[in-house]
Protein backbone atom coordinates (compact mmCIF):
# COMPACT_ATOMS: atom_id res chain seq x y z
CA UNK A 1 0.00 0.00 0.00
CA UNK A 2 1.38 3.43 -0.95
CA UNK A 3 1.95 6.17 1.60
CA UNK A 4 -0.83 8.25 -0.01
CA UNK A 5 -3.33 5.36 0.24
CA UNK A 6 -2.43 4.92 3.90
CA UNK A 7 -3.35 8.56 4.62
CA UNK A 8 -6.67 8.14 2.69
CA UNK A 9 -7.47 5.14 4.88
CA UNK A 10 -6.62 7.19 8.01
CA UNK A 11 -8.96 10.05 6.93
CA UNK A 12 -11.80 7.63 6.19
CA UNK A 13 -11.50 5.96 9.63
CA UNK A 14 -11.15 9.33 11.39
CA UNK A 15 -14.27 10.52 9.54
CA UNK A 16 -12.59 13.81 8.58
CA UNK A 17 -14.33 16.07 6.00
CA UNK A 18 -12.84 15.55 2.57
CA UNK A 19 -11.62 19.16 2.29
CA UNK A 20 -9.93 19.03 5.71
CA UNK A 21 -8.48 15.63 5.00
CA UNK A 22 -7.08 16.79 1.69
CA UNK A 23 -5.48 19.81 3.31
CA UNK A 24 -4.10 17.55 6.06
CA UNK A 25 -2.45 15.26 3.51
CA UNK A 26 -1.07 18.20 1.53
CA UNK A 27 0.53 19.71 4.64
CA UNK A 28 2.10 16.41 5.68
CA UNK A 29 3.56 15.80 2.22
CA UNK A 30 4.82 19.40 2.09
CA UNK A 31 6.61 19.08 5.43
CA UNK A 32 8.01 15.73 4.33
CA UNK A 33 9.45 17.30 1.18
CA UNK A 34 10.83 20.23 3.14
CA UNK A 35 12.33 17.81 5.62
CA UNK A 36 14.06 15.95 2.80
CA UNK A 37 15.65 19.26 1.82
CA UNK A 38 16.33 20.75 5.26
CA UNK A 39 17.66 17.72 7.16
CA UNK A 40 20.59 17.10 4.76
CA UNK A 41 21.37 20.84 4.97
CA UNK A 42 21.46 20.64 8.77
CA UNK A 43 23.60 17.51 8.71
CA UNK A 44 26.00 18.98 6.15
CA UNK A 45 26.47 22.02 8.41
CA UNK A 46 28.05 19.73 11.01
CA UNK A 47 31.53 18.94 9.65
CA UNK A 48 32.63 15.31 9.57
CA UNK A 49 35.69 15.70 11.78
CA UNK A 50 38.09 13.00 12.87
CA UNK A 51 38.30 13.53 16.63
CA UNK A 52 38.74 11.44 19.76
CA UNK A 53 39.14 11.53 23.52
CA UNK A 54 40.03 7.83 23.43
CA UNK A 55 37.33 6.03 21.44
CA UNK A 56 39.56 5.68 18.38
CA UNK A 57 43.11 6.38 17.31
CA UNK A 58 44.19 9.25 15.06
CA UNK A 59 46.97 7.00 13.69
CA UNK A 60 45.18 3.93 12.25
CA UNK A 61 48.15 3.04 10.03
CA UNK A 62 50.46 2.81 13.06
CA UNK A 63 51.10 -0.21 15.25
CA UNK A 64 48.31 -0.51 17.82
CA UNK A 65 48.57 -2.95 20.70
CA UNK A 66 45.71 -5.25 21.67
CA UNK A 67 45.66 -3.49 25.06
CA UNK A 68 45.16 -0.10 23.42
CA UNK A 69 42.37 -1.50 21.24
CA UNK A 70 40.63 -2.80 24.36
CA UNK A 71 41.14 0.53 26.13
CA UNK A 72 39.53 2.40 23.24
CA UNK A 73 36.58 0.01 23.33
CA UNK A 74 36.14 0.49 27.07
CA UNK A 75 36.26 4.29 26.98
CA UNK A 76 33.72 4.23 24.14
CA UNK A 77 31.43 2.16 26.37
CA UNK A 78 32.09 4.59 29.26
CA UNK A 79 33.77 1.91 31.36
CA UNK A 80 36.51 4.29 32.43
CA UNK A 81 38.17 2.26 35.20
CA UNK A 82 38.63 -0.63 32.81
CA UNK A 83 39.93 1.75 30.11
CA UNK A 84 42.52 3.10 32.57
CA UNK A 85 43.76 -0.43 33.21
CA UNK A 86 44.14 -1.28 29.52
CA UNK A 87 45.83 2.02 28.61
CA UNK A 88 48.33 1.50 31.44
CA UNK A 89 49.15 -1.96 30.11
CA UNK A 90 49.55 -0.60 26.57
CA UNK A 91 51.96 2.11 27.76
CA UNK A 92 53.88 -0.47 29.76
CA UNK A 93 54.68 -2.09 26.41
CA UNK A 94 55.22 1.18 24.53
CA UNK A 95 55.80 4.19 26.74
CA UNK A 96 56.66 6.64 23.95
CA UNK A 97 53.05 6.88 22.72
CA UNK A 98 51.63 10.33 23.52
CA UNK A 99 48.17 9.58 22.13
CA UNK A 100 47.74 6.73 24.63
CA UNK A 101 49.01 8.95 27.47
CA UNK A 102 46.26 11.44 26.57
CA UNK A 103 43.67 8.64 26.39
CA UNK A 104 44.80 7.45 29.82
CA UNK A 105 44.49 10.94 31.29
CA UNK A 106 41.08 11.43 29.69
CA UNK A 107 39.90 8.15 31.21
CA UNK A 108 41.17 9.27 34.61
CA UNK A 109 39.36 12.61 34.25
CA UNK A 110 36.08 10.92 33.26
CA UNK A 111 36.35 8.39 36.09
CA UNK A 112 36.87 11.21 38.58
CA UNK A 113 33.85 13.04 37.18
CA UNK A 114 31.60 9.96 37.40
CA UNK A 115 32.81 8.63 40.73
CA UNK A 116 33.67 11.80 42.65
CA UNK A 117 31.79 14.51 40.74
CA UNK A 118 35.06 16.30 39.93
CA UNK A 119 35.01 19.16 37.40
CA UNK A 120 36.65 18.64 34.02
CA UNK A 121 38.36 21.44 32.06
CA UNK A 122 38.37 20.69 28.33
CA UNK A 123 40.80 21.76 25.62
CA UNK A 124 41.52 20.39 22.15
CA UNK A 125 44.70 19.88 20.16
CA UNK A 126 44.74 19.88 16.35
CA UNK A 127 47.42 17.76 14.71
CA UNK A 128 48.39 16.72 11.14
CA UNK A 129 47.97 13.00 11.89
CA UNK A 130 47.25 11.98 8.30
CA UNK A 131 49.77 14.37 6.77
CA UNK A 132 52.72 14.35 9.15
CA UNK A 133 52.28 11.52 11.68
CA UNK A 134 55.67 11.96 13.35
CA UNK A 135 55.24 15.72 13.66
CA UNK A 136 51.78 15.11 15.11
CA UNK A 137 53.25 12.80 17.76
CA UNK A 138 55.91 15.38 18.63
CA UNK A 139 53.18 17.96 19.29
CA UNK A 140 51.09 15.51 21.31
CA UNK A 141 54.03 14.76 23.62
CA UNK A 142 54.12 18.35 24.83
CA UNK A 143 50.37 18.42 25.44
CA UNK A 144 50.31 14.97 27.08
CA UNK A 145 53.17 15.89 29.42
CA UNK A 146 51.34 18.95 30.76
CA UNK A 147 48.09 16.99 31.06
CA UNK A 148 49.91 14.29 33.07
CA UNK A 149 51.41 16.92 35.36
CA UNK A 150 48.01 18.56 35.83
CA UNK A 151 45.95 15.43 36.52
CA UNK A 152 48.32 13.22 38.51
CA UNK A 153 51.91 14.41 38.35
CA UNK A 154 54.57 12.92 36.06
CA UNK A 155 55.95 10.68 38.79
CA UNK A 156 52.53 9.17 39.48
CA UNK A 157 51.76 8.55 35.81
CA UNK A 158 55.23 7.06 35.29
CA UNK A 159 54.74 4.71 38.24
CA UNK A 160 51.27 3.71 36.97
CA UNK A 161 52.81 2.79 33.62
CA UNK A 162 55.79 0.95 35.09
CA UNK A 163 53.73 -0.95 37.69
CA UNK A 164 50.29 -1.66 36.25
CA UNK A 165 49.10 -2.95 39.64
CA UNK A 166 49.96 0.31 41.40
CA UNK A 167 46.96 2.07 42.95
CA UNK A 168 46.64 5.37 41.06
CA UNK A 169 46.56 8.45 43.26
CA UNK A 170 45.49 11.42 41.15
CA UNK A 171 44.33 14.62 42.85
CA UNK A 172 44.06 16.97 39.87
CA UNK A 173 44.98 20.67 39.98
CA UNK A 174 43.26 24.03 40.51
CA UNK A 175 41.33 22.71 43.51
CA UNK A 176 40.80 19.17 42.30
CA UNK A 177 39.94 19.73 38.66
CA UNK A 178 41.03 17.45 35.80
CA UNK A 179 42.12 18.24 32.26
CA UNK A 180 40.59 16.48 29.27
CA UNK A 181 42.12 16.78 25.79
CA UNK A 182 40.20 16.16 22.57
CA UNK A 183 42.50 15.26 19.69
CA UNK A 184 41.43 16.38 16.20
CA UNK A 185 43.12 15.72 12.86
CA UNK A 186 43.31 18.59 10.35
CA UNK A 187 45.34 16.42 7.93
CA UNK A 188 47.65 19.39 7.28
CA UNK A 189 45.03 20.68 4.82
CA UNK A 190 43.72 24.27 5.06
CA UNK A 191 40.15 23.34 4.11
CA UNK A 192 40.06 20.53 6.68
CA UNK A 193 41.54 22.90 9.27
CA UNK A 194 38.64 25.28 8.63
CA UNK A 195 36.14 22.44 9.11
CA UNK A 196 37.92 21.45 12.32
CA UNK A 197 37.59 25.02 13.58
CA UNK A 198 33.88 25.16 12.68
CA UNK A 199 33.36 21.95 14.64
CA UNK A 200 35.38 23.05 17.67
CA UNK A 201 33.71 26.45 18.10
CA UNK A 202 30.40 24.60 18.53
CA UNK A 203 31.78 22.41 21.33
CA UNK A 204 30.89 24.80 24.14
CA UNK A 205 32.77 22.89 26.84
CA UNK A 206 36.07 23.27 24.98
CA UNK A 207 37.65 26.48 26.22
CA UNK A 208 40.86 26.62 24.16
CA UNK A 209 42.72 25.03 21.25
CA UNK A 210 46.35 24.01 20.88
CA UNK A 211 47.05 24.39 17.17
CA UNK A 212 47.46 24.40 14.39
CA UNK A 213 50.77 22.96 13.22
CA UNK A 214 51.62 24.93 10.10
CA UNK A 215 50.86 28.53 9.19
CA UNK A 216 48.36 27.84 6.36
CA UNK A 217 46.27 25.72 8.75
CA UNK A 218 46.45 28.35 11.50
CA UNK A 219 45.44 31.09 9.07
CA UNK A 220 42.50 29.10 7.70
CA UNK A 221 41.20 27.94 11.09
CA UNK A 222 42.12 31.19 12.83
CA UNK A 223 39.55 33.19 10.89
CA UNK A 224 36.85 30.92 12.34
CA UNK A 225 38.27 31.10 15.88
CA UNK A 226 38.42 34.88 15.66
CA UNK A 227 34.83 35.17 14.43
CA UNK A 228 33.50 32.92 17.20
CA UNK A 229 35.88 34.19 19.90
CA UNK A 230 37.64 30.92 20.75
CA UNK A 231 41.28 31.08 21.92
CA UNK A 232 43.83 29.09 19.92
CA UNK A 233 47.54 28.95 20.69
CA UNK A 234 49.70 27.70 17.84
CA UNK A 235 52.91 26.15 19.14
CA UNK A 236 54.59 25.86 15.74
CA UNK A 237 53.26 28.40 13.20
CA UNK A 238 55.91 30.96 12.24
CA UNK A 239 54.70 32.89 9.17
CA UNK A 240 54.95 36.67 9.45
CA UNK A 241 51.49 36.83 7.84
CA UNK A 242 50.20 35.77 11.27
CA UNK A 243 51.64 38.91 12.85
CA UNK A 244 48.80 41.01 14.33
CA UNK A 245 46.41 38.48 12.80
CA UNK A 246 43.83 38.05 15.57
CA UNK A 247 43.41 38.74 19.26
CA UNK A 248 42.15 35.16 19.68
CA UNK A 249 45.05 33.43 17.88
CA UNK A 250 48.30 33.38 19.87
CA UNK A 251 51.72 32.15 18.75
CA UNK A 252 54.49 30.53 20.78
CA UNK A 253 57.28 30.11 18.20
CA UNK A 254 59.50 32.90 16.96
CA UNK A 255 58.60 34.21 13.51
CA UNK A 256 60.32 33.55 10.21
CA UNK A 257 61.92 36.99 10.50
CA UNK A 258 64.12 35.78 13.38
CA UNK A 259 64.90 32.54 11.53
CA UNK A 260 65.96 34.43 8.38
CA UNK A 261 68.16 36.76 10.41
CA UNK A 262 69.91 33.88 12.19
CA UNK A 263 70.59 32.02 8.93
CA UNK A 264 71.87 35.15 7.21
CA UNK A 265 74.25 35.99 10.07
CA UNK A 266 75.57 32.43 9.87
CA UNK A 267 76.27 32.82 6.13
CA UNK A 268 77.94 36.18 6.72
CA UNK A 269 80.36 34.54 9.13
CA UNK A 270 81.21 32.04 6.38
CA UNK A 271 81.53 34.82 3.79
CA UNK A 272 78.81 33.24 1.64
CA UNK A 273 75.89 35.65 1.95
CA UNK A 274 76.03 36.97 -1.61
CA UNK A 275 74.96 34.15 -3.91
CA UNK A 276 72.03 32.22 -2.49
CA UNK A 277 69.41 30.15 -4.31
CA UNK A 278 66.08 29.02 -2.84
CA UNK A 279 63.86 25.96 -3.18
CA UNK A 280 60.43 26.75 -1.75
CA UNK A 281 56.68 26.15 -2.09
CA UNK A 282 54.99 28.84 -4.13
CA UNK A 283 51.79 30.30 -2.60
CA UNK A 284 52.29 28.52 0.71
CA UNK A 285 52.06 31.05 3.56
CA UNK A 286 54.91 29.56 5.61
CA UNK A 287 57.28 28.89 2.73
CA UNK A 288 56.65 32.28 1.10
CA UNK A 289 57.13 34.00 4.47
CA UNK A 290 60.60 32.62 5.19
CA UNK A 291 61.65 33.07 1.57
CA UNK A 292 60.60 36.73 1.60
CA UNK A 293 62.14 37.45 5.01
CA UNK A 294 65.46 35.98 3.91
CA UNK A 295 65.36 37.86 0.61
CA UNK A 296 65.03 41.19 2.42
CA UNK A 297 68.28 40.65 4.37
CA UNK A 298 70.33 39.62 1.32
CA UNK A 299 72.69 42.41 0.18
CA UNK A 300 71.19 42.18 -3.32
CA UNK A 301 67.68 41.54 -1.91
CA UNK A 302 67.39 38.85 -4.56
CA UNK A 303 68.05 35.12 -4.90
CA UNK A 304 70.26 34.09 -7.80
CA UNK A 305 67.85 31.27 -8.64
CA UNK A 306 64.43 30.00 -7.50
CA UNK A 307 63.11 26.42 -7.60
CA UNK A 308 59.47 25.57 -6.89
CA UNK A 309 59.24 22.43 -4.76
CA UNK A 310 55.54 22.10 -5.60
CA UNK A 311 56.00 22.26 -9.39
CA UNK A 312 54.39 19.33 -11.17
CA UNK A 313 57.54 18.69 -13.19
CA UNK A 314 59.99 19.36 -10.35
CA UNK A 315 63.47 17.93 -10.82
CA UNK A 316 65.96 18.14 -7.94
CA UNK A 317 68.85 17.66 -10.34
CA UNK A 318 67.69 20.48 -12.63
CA UNK A 319 67.16 22.72 -9.59
CA UNK A 320 70.77 22.28 -8.44
CA UNK A 321 72.23 22.53 -11.95
CA UNK A 322 70.41 25.79 -12.67
CA UNK A 323 71.39 27.22 -9.27
CA UNK A 324 75.05 26.45 -9.92
CA UNK A 325 74.86 28.00 -13.39
CA UNK A 326 73.73 31.21 -11.73
CA UNK A 327 76.74 31.07 -9.40
CA UNK A 328 74.92 29.92 -6.26
CA UNK A 329 77.08 28.87 -3.32
CA UNK A 330 74.19 28.19 -0.94
CA UNK A 331 70.62 26.97 -1.30
CA UNK A 332 67.81 27.71 1.16
CA UNK A 333 65.31 24.86 1.55
CA UNK A 334 61.75 25.68 2.65
CA UNK A 335 59.40 22.73 2.11
CA UNK A 336 55.91 22.85 3.58
CA UNK A 337 54.17 19.52 2.99
CA UNK A 338 54.97 15.83 2.89
CA UNK A 339 55.42 15.84 -0.89
CA UNK A 340 57.53 19.01 -0.99
CA UNK A 341 59.70 17.65 1.83
CA UNK A 342 60.36 14.62 -0.40
CA UNK A 343 61.44 17.00 -3.18
CA UNK A 344 63.64 18.94 -0.75
CA UNK A 345 65.33 15.68 0.28
CA UNK A 346 65.95 15.11 -3.43
CA UNK A 347 67.71 18.49 -3.55
CA UNK A 348 69.87 17.45 -0.58
CA UNK A 349 70.83 14.24 -2.42
CA UNK A 350 71.93 16.27 -5.46
CA UNK A 351 73.51 19.23 -3.68
CA UNK A 352 77.19 18.34 -3.91
CA UNK A 353 79.26 21.52 -3.79
CA UNK A 354 76.51 23.71 -2.32
CA UNK A 355 76.02 24.60 1.32
CA UNK A 356 72.53 23.92 2.61
CA UNK A 357 70.38 25.97 4.96
CA UNK A 358 66.74 25.53 5.88
CA UNK A 359 63.70 26.60 7.84
CA UNK A 360 62.17 24.64 10.71
CA UNK A 361 60.17 22.40 8.32
CA UNK A 362 63.48 20.76 7.33
CA UNK A 363 63.87 19.67 10.96
CA UNK A 364 62.29 16.29 10.24
CA UNK A 365 63.34 12.72 10.98
CA UNK A 366 63.04 11.89 7.26
CA UNK A 367 65.89 14.25 6.44
CA UNK A 368 68.40 12.50 8.73
CA UNK A 369 67.03 9.05 7.85
CA UNK A 370 66.88 9.46 4.09
CA UNK A 371 69.66 11.97 3.37
CA UNK A 372 71.79 12.15 6.53
CA UNK A 373 75.13 11.58 4.80
CA UNK A 374 74.53 14.23 2.11
CA UNK A 375 73.11 16.69 4.62
CA UNK A 376 76.20 16.25 6.79
CA UNK A 377 78.63 16.62 3.88
CA UNK A 378 76.96 19.84 2.74
CA UNK A 379 76.65 21.34 6.23
CA UNK A 380 72.86 21.47 6.34
CA UNK A 381 72.09 24.19 8.92
CA UNK A 382 68.53 24.74 10.14
CA UNK A 383 66.95 27.55 12.17
CA UNK A 384 64.48 26.39 14.84
CA UNK A 385 62.87 28.08 17.88
CA UNK A 386 64.45 25.82 20.54
CA UNK A 387 66.82 22.89 20.95
CA UNK A 388 67.22 20.49 23.82
CA UNK A 389 70.09 20.95 26.26
CA UNK A 390 71.23 17.73 27.98
CA UNK A 391 71.82 19.71 31.18
CA UNK A 392 68.39 21.35 31.13
CA UNK A 393 65.84 20.14 33.71
CA UNK A 394 62.98 19.98 31.20
CA UNK A 395 65.07 17.96 28.73
CA UNK A 396 66.11 15.49 31.41
CA UNK A 397 62.60 15.16 32.85
CA UNK A 398 61.04 14.69 29.42
CA UNK A 399 63.61 12.15 28.28
CA UNK A 400 62.97 10.11 31.43
CA UNK A 401 59.19 10.29 31.02
CA UNK A 402 59.11 9.41 27.30
CA UNK A 403 62.16 7.19 27.32
CA UNK A 404 63.27 9.14 24.23
CA UNK A 405 64.69 12.49 23.16
CA UNK A 406 62.26 15.35 22.58
CA UNK A 407 62.54 18.23 20.12
CA UNK A 408 61.42 21.81 19.59
CA UNK A 409 57.83 20.96 18.61
CA UNK A 410 57.35 19.10 21.89
CA UNK A 411 58.82 22.05 23.83
CA UNK A 412 56.64 24.68 22.15
CA UNK A 413 53.53 22.49 22.50
CA UNK A 414 54.36 22.03 26.17
CA UNK A 415 54.65 25.81 26.53
CA UNK A 416 51.37 26.42 24.68
CA UNK A 417 49.50 24.04 26.99
CA UNK A 418 51.26 25.38 30.08
CA UNK A 419 50.25 28.90 29.04
CA UNK A 420 46.58 27.92 28.95
CA UNK A 421 46.87 26.33 32.40
CA UNK A 422 48.48 29.47 33.82
CA UNK A 423 45.70 31.63 32.35
CA UNK A 424 43.05 29.32 33.81
CA UNK A 425 44.75 29.56 37.18
CA UNK A 426 44.44 33.35 37.03
CA UNK A 427 40.77 33.27 36.01
CA UNK A 428 39.46 32.87 39.59
CA UNK A 429 37.08 30.09 38.61
CA UNK A 430 35.63 31.89 35.56
CA UNK A 431 36.63 29.33 32.94
CA UNK A 432 35.06 31.09 29.97
CA UNK A 433 36.52 31.61 26.52
CA UNK A 434 36.16 35.38 26.84
CA UNK A 435 37.93 35.51 30.21
CA UNK A 436 40.78 33.36 28.90
CA UNK A 437 41.42 35.73 25.99
CA UNK A 438 41.40 38.78 28.28
CA UNK A 439 43.96 37.20 30.62
CA UNK A 440 46.29 36.01 27.85
CA UNK A 441 46.44 39.45 26.22
CA UNK A 442 46.72 41.47 29.43
CA UNK A 443 49.92 43.43 30.11
CA UNK A 444 50.62 41.70 33.41
CA UNK A 445 50.35 38.12 32.10
CA UNK A 446 53.50 36.09 31.53
CA UNK A 447 54.69 32.51 31.85
CA UNK A 448 58.19 31.17 32.45
CA UNK A 449 58.18 28.63 29.66
CA UNK A 450 60.70 26.08 28.44
CA UNK A 451 61.40 28.36 25.47
CA UNK A 452 61.74 31.44 27.67
CA UNK A 453 59.39 34.05 29.07
CA UNK A 454 56.04 34.02 27.30
CA UNK A 455 54.00 37.19 27.03
CA UNK A 456 51.70 38.36 24.26
CA UNK A 457 50.73 41.57 22.57
CA UNK A 458 47.10 42.59 22.16
CA UNK A 459 46.82 40.78 18.81
CA UNK A 460 48.36 37.45 19.82
CA UNK A 461 52.01 38.01 18.91
CA UNK A 462 54.57 36.75 21.37
CA UNK A 463 56.69 39.62 22.64
CA UNK A 464 60.36 38.83 22.08
CA UNK A 465 63.35 40.78 23.33
CA UNK A 466 66.10 42.15 21.10
CA UNK A 467 68.45 39.43 22.37
CA UNK A 468 66.04 36.65 21.38
CA UNK A 469 67.11 34.63 18.36
CA UNK A 470 66.47 31.35 16.60
CA UNK A 471 68.69 28.38 17.38
CA UNK A 472 70.88 26.93 14.62
CA UNK A 473 71.36 23.17 14.37
CA UNK A 474 73.32 21.04 11.92
CA UNK A 475 73.06 17.44 10.77
CA UNK A 476 75.94 15.49 12.27
CA UNK A 477 76.62 11.88 13.27
CA UNK A 478 75.94 11.03 16.91
CA UNK A 479 79.24 10.58 18.77
CA UNK A 480 78.08 7.25 20.26
CA UNK A 481 75.71 5.63 17.78
CA UNK A 482 77.02 7.16 14.56
CA UNK A 483 73.43 7.84 13.46
CA UNK A 484 72.76 11.23 11.95
CA UNK A 485 70.83 13.75 14.00
CA UNK A 486 70.32 17.48 14.44
CA UNK A 487 72.96 18.88 16.83
CA UNK A 488 73.21 22.46 18.03
CA UNK A 489 75.72 24.47 15.99
CA UNK A 490 77.29 26.18 18.98
CA UNK A 491 76.81 25.34 22.62
CA UNK A 492 76.76 29.08 23.37
CA UNK A 493 73.73 29.82 21.20
CA UNK A 494 70.58 30.21 23.27
CA UNK A 495 66.92 29.54 22.51
CA UNK A 496 64.37 32.33 22.30
CA UNK A 497 63.87 34.20 25.52
CA UNK A 498 66.35 32.17 27.56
Amino acid sequence: MTQQNLWHKFIHRAKLPLEVGGLFIALILLFQDLGDLIIPMIISDVPNINNSIGEKTMFPSGEISAEKELGMREIKEKRFSSAISYFRKSLNLKKNDPETVIFLNNSIAQAKKVNQNRKILEIAVSIPAHGEANVAAEILRGVAQVQSEFNCGLAEISLAIKDTQHQLNCQGSLNGKFLQVTIVDDKNEPETAKKVAKYLVKQKDIIAIIGHYSSPMTLSAGKVYNKHKLVAISPTSTSTILSNFSKFVFKISSSDKLAAQALFEYLEELGKSQKVAVAYVEKNEYSESLKQEFETVLPTQKFVHQCYLNAGNFSAQDCIEQAKKQGAEVILLVPATDITLTNAIGVIHNSKGLKLIGGDSIYNYRVVNDAGEEAYQNNLTVAIPWHRDPNDEFTQKSKKFWNAEINWRTATSYDATKTIIKALDKSNGNYSRKKLQIILSSDDFDVEGVTGKIRFGELGDRQFLNIDKSVLVQVKPNAKSGKYEFIILEEGIRGVGE
